[in-house]
């Protein structure tokens, strides 16, 4: 039965112990599974038998055994320091990050009435105390001019000071000429975050003591289960099972560059009530119903709630996420019917499904309100910044940009943008499914298997429903030698999965239905309104910094935010919910053919067993994904392409809606140059994965099994989210981002094992061979290439009133390159017996045990001019570890290092 939530993820389900056997369908799975486009995962429950039986554990880890995250220090500023660029930079000092983990559960499984009635009961629970790295603040050198290769303000600045005989120069943009030196003392001034200097430095500062170091990341989940099984009859057998599972995750996002006040408080509540009947007709006849009956909560609360957004990419995320709150009450309801029937070489299954899905959804989506700030054009400070020559300075020095972070200071935010109106969203949305297959023994050593699977996924009035996913699936099983050692499998299938439910809250709530938007969103950009550009994001926002709207952290009682619609009137904004939209609106909508999302799938396989116990398989894998959702924005029009020489001396086009000519004329480059944005959630993005296998496996005998797994693999795509942030750069031309996927992984390799000790204990065996006996040894080695990932300019550059998606001048999607993943954790174990019936076994194991760095994130805001730098050659880049967190490709953070777990377990 389902037990996916609104999003694909998974819910709470069962704790490990209560799970007798879980099969993963990775393709070509039968028709009788479905509402999947990737793989099925089946899970059977353990239940009660004749014997009493159960199991007790317990594991625990602690940091005096661990190594520290490389990330993990404390602040270069406490909160409450003063930074005082006329003293030498300051930096912060390793720390160890904490960690307290205990899991523990334990399950009991007895009969109720001998050979006729059972039960099994699990429980399971974690408790974690430890902490995340946010290395917001880990040198002051942050505050200064920037000095790193991407964007030398230091070297501009140092030249401007050397400057033989003081010359003047043009030092303001639109101000009379200075001499050299002074010129370089002011852009000193201007370019650091100097408390004294302004209250927004002064705030900028104290929000990057207080949001960076380690912060708790305490979790708390408890997993509890009950099954009770009942031999009606000969023919009839019942079970019901009930699960109920609670989490709790306090500060999961708090990591890399995302601050404390970004944080949030997870907690999930799950309730799951189970029923199925078993009937068996005659020996070639049955039939099996289930029902199942969930109720669930999600909560997302955030650490700060309604304080508006600060994002500084390369620097730091701060203030209330823009999606936050998010309260989501999930109810689901299912029946299930499968009827199997034996004929001949034919076994032929067929059956209903039906789900009925209620939601009830409270999120405040843009409620807080966000400014976007990213890198600017130095010219708009001083023409020495842009053009170093106009100066004096030499043809070596660079330009330079005014990156984010001083964009902060100065209060140039790229864009305004907040919500505001009725954040609830309540719906039902039944799926229903039919199927029908055949098994055929078409000899004795080939099987083929066929079939078909319906599914209707109804939508709410706003949201088009498919109603033609229809599944075919086959598949066969060859043993071409007719020896029992080889065996050839191959298969395809369609596979439609279910629409993500976000898709129809934002089109409710963020669109425009029967003339009314729910919720009445506006986007601000630094350019000005159109037709009225005195109306900037950098009026707003200095406006209302100005006014401690910025800084609040707490709205008054009844506002769901602390900038409220009042506090818009000043600039003649007026919230209205009602058509026609006000200009500055951004709008959502869906396509009107809007369609489910499908995969064709395709596997063939070849396994030969080369000695007893030792096979080796071979197979390839191929995964077409198609009507992939991706948000559009239709208001953009073509327009003509504008051209850049990078510095490697190639040149490079693209479509530029900031042109003068757009401008000019705007209704020749925006179908509503009045509209900010209009962004269609369209089914039009794809997927391609295309995969080898090679696995080599040893059954246990001889003391030992062993197990290799190598994958070579290829996945492409063109869309990363549907979110609109991660909208195509072109948003005419969504061919363009077609690339390497962000889960691309060209290389994986596994390699596990067992090894049991070869000694025996017993009354009769020597002391050496009792001590030597009942150990086990599991060795695990993993290993994956990096995941792409995409370079960001910081700032909207083409002009199409998109900033968090841009890309440096003629890079691709995804031309970056994360790091390496290997790891090697092991096992040991000892076990003893405890009288005729019970085991007790005792563990120790390790993760990471080498201790290696395994990077987990890079700063990926390089700035627009990153290919225009001299000495570029290519977009292929990697991340180092040789520059801070908050410059230009600088790790953001890191895997956990080695961790050692101690353990107990009994079974009886």
């Amino acid at each position: 039965m389902e037990a996916n939530d609104d999003s694909g993820g998974v819910r709470l389900t069962l704790s490990q112990d209560a799970v007798q056997e879980f099969q993963i369908n990775r393709s070509n799975y039968s028709a009788e599974q479905g509402s999947a486009s990737g793989a099925s995962i089946n899970i059977v429950s353990k239940s009660g038998s004749n014997q009493v039986h159960g199991s007790g554990y317990g594991f625990f880890r602690n940091d005096a055994l661990d190594a520290r995250d490389p990330f993990a220090y404390s602040q270069a500023l406490q909160p409450g320091d003063v930074f005082n660029p006329a003293l030498p930079d300051s930096q912060g000092q390793p720390v160890k990050n904490t960690l307290s983990r205990q899991q523990f559960g334990g399950t009991l499984g007895l009969p109720i009435k001998k050979d006729k009635t059972f039960l099994f009961i699990a429980f399971e629970g974690l408790r974690q105390d430890a902490q995340n790295a946010v290395p917001l603040l880990t040198n002051t050198s942050i505050f200064r001019p920037q000095s790193d290769a991407t964007n030398n303000q230091a070297a501009i600045i140092s030249g401007l000071a050397g400057l033989a005989g003081n010359p003047p120069v043009p030092c303001m943009t639109g101000q009379p000429a200075l001499p050299a030196a002074t010129c370089a003392a002011i852009l000193t001034n201007i370019l650091t975050l100097n408390p004294v200097s302004s209250p927004l430095n002064a705030y900028l500062v104290n929000q990057f003591e207080n949001n960076g170091g380690v912060f708790p990341y305490d979790t708390r989940t408890y997993l509890a289960s009950g099954r009770l099984d009942h031999q009606v009859g000969n023919n009839d057998q019942v079970h019901f099972r009930y699960s109920f599972g609670h989490g709790r995750e306090e500060n999961p996002d708090v990591q890399s560059l995302t601050g404390f006040s970004r944080g949030s408080l997870l907690r999930s509540y799950d309730h799951t009530l189970q029923g199925a009947w078993f009937h068996q007709f005659s020996t070639k006849a049955q039939n099996e119903i289930r029902l199942q009956g969930s109720y669930s909560e999600v909560n997302v609360i955030p650490n700060v709630t309604g304080q508006a957004g600060l994002d500084i990419p390369g620097y730091a995320n701060l203030g209330t996420n823009i999606f936050l709150p998010s309260l989501t009450i999930m109810r689901r309801m299912e029946f299930a019917d499968n009827f199997t029937k034996i004929r001949g070489h034919h076994t032929v299954k067929m059956g209903l499904y039906a789900l009925e899905r209620g939601n009830h959804t409270e999120s405040d989506t843009f409620f807080p309100g966000r400014f976007v700030f990213g890198s600017l054009p130095g010219g708009i400070l001083s023409p020495c910044l842009q053009v170093p020559a106009a100066c004096g300075l030499p043809g070596t020095v660079t330009p330079a940009m005014i990156n984010s972070l001083q964009s902060a200071s100065l209060g140039l935010p790229q864009f305004y943008q907040q919500g505001f109106g009725n954040p609830v969203f309540r719906y039902m949305r039944p799926l229903l499914a039919a199927y029908w297959q055949d098994s055929w023994a078409v000899r004795p050593n080939f099987t083929l298997n066929f079939g078909v699977r319906y599914e209707l996924d109804s939508q709410p009035r706003t949201l088009h429903t498919d109603k033609n996913n229809f599944g075919p699936r086959v598949s066969f099983a060859w043993d071409p030698f007719k020896d029992h050692k080889s065996v050839v499998r191959g298969g395809y299938g369609v596979f439609f999965a279910p629409t993500y439910w976000q898709i129809a809250d934002v089109v409710q709530t963020l669109g425009t239905v029967i003339g009314f938007r729910q919720i009445d969103n506006l986007l601000v950009p630094l350019t000005g309104e159109p037709g009225n550009p005195a109306l900037t994001s950098a009026a707003i926002f200095q406006t209302l910094f100005a006014q401690g709207k910025v800084q609040c952290t707490a709205p008054a009682p009844g506002d769901a935010a602390c900038i409220t619609p009042a506090d818009l009137t000043q600039f003649g904004i007026t919230v209205s919910h009602t058509n026609p939209p006000p200009p500055l609106t951004v709008l959502f909508s869906a396509q009107p053919d809007y369609q489910n999302p499908y995969s064709q799938q395709a596997e063939l396989g070849v396994e030969r067993e080369i000695t007893h116990g030792l096979s080796v398989s071979a197979s390839y894998v191929y995964v077409h994904s198609l009507r992939l959702p991706v948000a559009i924005d239709t208001n953009p029009l073509p327009v003509p392409t504008a051209s850049k020489v990078l510095a490697n001396g190639s040149t490079v086009s693209y479509q530029n809606w900031g042109s003068a000519a757009c401008n000019a004329i705007p209704t020749n480059c925006f179908v509503n140059p009045l509209i900010l944005q209009n962004n269609v959630y369209s089914s039009a993005a794809m997927a391609l994965y295309q995969g080898g296998l090679v696995e080599v496996k040893k059954r246990f005998s001889d003391y030992f099994t062993l197990l290799l797994n190598y994958t070579y693999s290829k996945a492409l795509d063109n869309s990363t989210d549907f979110n609109s942030d991660y909208s195509p750069v072109d948003q005419t031309n969504l061919a363009a981002e077609r690339s390497l996927s962000s889960f691309n992984e060209r290389h994986k390799l596994v390699f596990a094992g067992v090894l049991e000790s070869p000694w025996k204990g017993g009354s009769g065996a020597g002391a050496g061979q009792r001590i030597l006996s009942g150990f086990q040894l599991s060795p695990i080695f993993r290993y994956n290439s990096g995941h792409p990932f995409t370079l960001l300019a910081g700032s909207d550059i083409n002009g199409d009133r998109h900033s968090t998606n841009d890309r440096p001048y003629g890079a691709g999607r995804n031309t970056g390159l994360g790091p390496d993943f290997w790891t090697f954790d092991m096992r040991i174990a000892r076990q003893f017996h405890v009288g005729e019936k019970a085991n007790l076994r005792l563990l120790a194991e390790g993760f990471n045990l080498l201790n290696r760095t395994n990077y987990g994130s890079v700063n990926n805001v390089v700035g627009a001019a990153y290919g225009l730098l001299p000495g570029f050659t290519t977009y292929n880049v990697s991340g180092s570890n040789a520059v801070s967190p908050s410059q230009p490709l600088g790790f953001t953070s890191a895997l956990p290092k080695r961790e050692i777990q101690i353990g107990v377990r009994l079974d009886f």
